[in-house]
């Protein structure tokens, strides 16, 4: 794999403590400006001392030069010029975005275990504790990175994946609007399982991008939010089984096919629907699985996206993030360029122990919230654009159980899976451990401890995470609701 050389990067962490350790800093530059006042104060001429003396300018004679040609006679400045008008926000698009939605057994059966009366499947709890977040936008995207076909199915096993209908209703109460399809697991139940889950999404009212008819496959598929036309494409750069082509003619029921990857043809698109549409945003399912550096050929072809029009490039299928590029376009428009967003949810690196395995065995389980505004701005004089307005990221991280000494002494017979905020789990933490005694009794050993390596085990997290998306775009969580059922992790 050849990755692109500008994301291998000193974290900012790691350059600012080598510019604290060189001894250069603020002080010296205060020292700095200090001595040059000095020295200033002191090149200044010592006034005569004695009594005044007469003003014994010389006037200038009648026939002195006059001024230099060419040089305008400027008249003085008799008040304060006005201020030039703001720049106006005429509509504003909050824009999120989530990882892979992998439906492994185990994330399952977790549902299972949480089941209420209100929601039978309990698929809503596996994200539960973030939903707000999710549905503070205008509209979030997820990769759907699994078939919906309860009746088309024919069985799951490792990577092969299936969803029962509970998984997009659930991602829409959340606050998801829009999913991609097209993902290396769109054929894992065969064509007839892809058109059932097509089926599903639009009974579900989950939008979709990623598949259509043969020369639409990619979309673009336009969606109107907040007054801004906003036109959607998906790619997949693969798929892991047959069943793209179209059957027989079927005069009742159009062939509808995954939109499968051509980077000239997608650079194509993009240009043809800009004039269509405010903002182009992009799903890609492409780059190298475990690895946190895009390949080259990705980062190429995604500067290629913004250069033809692109605003947003959303990027999966590594399972773990890539860094987050704010890429300025030849035009003067920046584009955001999100190479992976990781996992949403999965059963991956169940066994990751923190400070035990090595940190990068938990990358599959460090996710990210993606926000982005999409603004469209009045700059006076008739100039007005539609643009990048704030961008920022949120850490989340996938809660699993699986390997927790806690789950087996207390008899859990299946492993507890959910998606926190990092920032509310470790406050949450930090809280309960402020709660303990000082001095601290005997028999309140064990929780404390527990609660320390919890604490270690999300402030490494947080680090990892902000090592790959980098720090200067990275946000704090608000406090959670004041609802208890989506206020806590397990």
């Amino acid at each position: 794999m050849r990755t692109h050389a500008v994301f291998f990067k000193l974290p900012r962490r790691d350059v600012e403590s080598a510019y604290k350790g060189s001894g250069r800093g603020v002080f010296p530059l205060l020292a700095y400006f200090a001595a040059l006042c000095v020295s200033c104060a002191a090149s200044q001429p010592t006034p005569p001392s004695g009594p005044p003396q007469p003003d014994v300018t010389t006037p200038t004679p009648a026939t002195a030069e006059p001024p230099a040609q060419g040089l305008p006679h400027l008249p003085p400045v008799t008040g304060k010029r006005p201020d030039p008008p703001s720049i106006q926000v005429l509509a504003r698009v909050e824009l999120e975005a989530v990882g892979d939605v992998l439906m492994h057994g185990a994330v399952k059966e977790a549902a299972e275990d949480h089941r209420a009366l209100a929601e039978p499947d309990g698929f809503s709890w596996l994200w539960a504790p973030i939903a707000d977040l999710l549905s503070a936008s205008d509209l979030t995207f997820a990769n759907l990175e699994t078939p919906v076909a309860p009746r088309a199915g024919r069985g799951t096993h490792s990577f092969v994946f299936n969803a029962p209908p509970g998984v997009p209703s659930a991602l829409r109460r959340a606050g998801v609007k829009l999913v991609s399809v097209a993902n290396n697991h769109a054929f894992d139940q065969g064509r007839p399982g892809f058109e059932e889950t097509l089926a599903e999404l639009e009974a579900t009212g989950l939008a979709y991008v990623g598949a259509g008819e043969p020369g639409a496959e990619s979309g673009p598929r336009f969606m109107e939010v907040n007054g801004l036309r906003l036109a959607f494409l998906g790619y997949a750069h693969f798929f892991n089984q047959d069943g793209n082509a179209c059957p027989p003619a079927r005069p009742e029921k159009p062939c509808l096919r995954a939109s499968l990857l051509d980077p000239d043809r997608a650079v194509e698109d993009v240009r043809r629907a800009v004039p269509k549409a405010d903002a182009v945003v992009v799903s890609v399912h492409w780059g190298e699985e475990y690895q946190s550096q895009p390949r080259e050929k990705d980062v190429e072809l995604a500067h290629r996206l913004a250069e033809a029009g692109a605003l947003v490039v959303l990027g999966h299928h590594p399972h773990v993030l890539q860094p987050i590029e704010l890429y300025p376009c030849a035009d003067g428009h920046v584009a955001l360029i999100a190479y992976s967003l990781g996992n949403f949810i999965s059963n991956q690196s169940r066994n990751y122990e923190a400070g035990v395995t090595p940190d990068k065995v938990g990358d599959t389980r460090d996710g990210v919230l993606l926000r982005a505004s999409i603004v469209r701005r009045d700059y006076g004089r008739g100039v007005v654009r539609v643009e990048l307005g704030a961008v920022s990221w949120l850490p989340l991280w996938t809660e699993n159980d699986t390997a927790d000494s806690e789950r087996r002494r207390l008899g859990k017979a299946r492993p507890t899976i959910q998606v926190v905020s990092i920032d509310r789990a470790l406050a949450l933490v930090r809280a309960r451990l402020a709660a303990l005694p000082d001095p601290l009794p005997a028999d309140r050993q064990g929780e404390y401890l527990r609660l320390r390596r919890r604490e270690e085990l999300y402030l490494l997290r947080r680090t990892a995470i902000a090592e790959v998306l980098g720090e200067d775009l990275e946000a704090e969580a608000p406090p959670p609701p004041p609802n208890p059922a989506s206020a806590a992790g397990p």
